[in-house]
């Protein structure tokens, strides 16, 4: 099955033939991203989110798009850069790339492209066991969930009791899971047909999260993961897995939940003002079911509409097309 829908004028809804299992990996620099990450296998369910610091200034972008792209905990290590550098020498802002894995918020960051060695030493002068591991230092500092002082003073939330440090890396974690993870134990996300059709989906993203169905909002919405990302020229959503009825059901409820004459279901302002129009396609890809809408962004709005319909909770009812309770405001 492959649909194809515009709804601006001139726009055309590009869809292909459906894929199968000879599809080819995709290559972009979430694929490769993802590539590294470990925490696949059967039945993975990982919630991902990810920002390419240089993609984002070449778009044109400003750096705020990278916290606004990461799930919460992890945004506050972004938002505490100028802390955090001051104390200890550490700059997640001079990161090339941010990946964090999670669910509705994240268990762990990985910042690549950065030196971490002076937070790993205040680290353990705050009373943390670390050992060596290759070219990495592992550091445990409290239990599960436990920030350490170094941090929360920081204004670091959830992040921080089992870390990896290097000259060019640093990973912040909830849990030697996470952290593992991170560091790619276990199998590639890349390896497993959700995740790579998440990715050929978004294509050329330069900041992007992947959230798995019963995570946006603890409840099932009939598919396995739902993808956004900001691309130079707009933003794309993908709704992936589930039956072919069920994404013919998405693809036909996202053809009106996101016109610019709709509502956002969270706040009840019509999104004219931050989208012109949308093309939503349906593909096949290695046997998963994709439903794409991807996004012109309205004259003057700015990047990372799609981030906030995650945020606010707007995105399932957006996904259901169904109509929900809301203030009438912004007529």
């Amino acid at each position: 099955m492959c649909l194809a829908i515009s709804l601006l004028v001139g726009l055309a809804g590009g869809c292909g033939d459906s894929a199968d299992s000879s599809d080819p990996a995709p290559s972009t620099p979430l694929a490769r991203a993802l590539a590294e990450i470990g925490g696949g296998g059967e039945n993975a369910s990982l919630g991902v989110s990810w920002a390419d610091r240089d993609l984002v200034a070449e778009s044109g972008f400003g750096a705020e798009l990278i916290p606004a792209a990461l799930a919460p905990n992890a945004d506050t290590v972004v938002e505490a850069a100028a802390r955090l550098r001051e104390r200890f020498g550490f700059d997640p802002l001079a990161a090339e790339r941010y990946v964090a894995v999670g669910g509705s918020y994240a268990f762990g960051l990985r910042l690549d492209g950065v030196d971490g060695r002076g937070l790993a030493r205040a680290l353990i002068a705050a009373g943390g066991r670390a050992r060596d591991a290759g070219r990495l230092e592992l550091i445990e500092i409290g239990d599960w969930a436990v920030v350490p002082e170094p941090l929360l003073s920081s204004g670091v939330n959830g992040l921080g009791a089992f870390d990896a440090f290097g000259p060019d890396l640093a990973v912040l974690a909830i849990s030697d899971r996470a952290r593992a993870a991170l560091l790619g134990d276990g199998g590639r996300l890349l390896d497993e047909p959700t995740y790579a059709a998440a990715a050929d989906c978004l294509g050329d993203v330069v900041a992007a999260r992947m959230i798995p169905d019963k995570q946006l909002l603890s409840v099932e919405v009939g598919v396995e993961l739902v993808a956004v990302g900001v691309r130079p020229g707009g933003e794309v959503l993908c709704v992936l897995g589930g039956t072919p009825e069920r994404a013919a059901a998405v693809a036909t409820a996202l053809e009106t939940s996101l016109a610019p004459s709709a509502r956002d279901p969270a706040t009840g302002e019509r999104f004219r003002g931050s989208i012109a129009g949308v093309a939503v396609s349906s593909e096949t890809y290695d046997g998963v079911e994709v439903v794409r809408a991807e996004l012109t962004p309205a004259p003057g709005s700015g990047p990372g509409f799609l981030f906030g319909t995650v945020a606010r909770g707007s995105l399932v009812a957006l996904i259901n097309g169904a109509e929900e309770s809301f203030p009438r405001s912004g007529g």
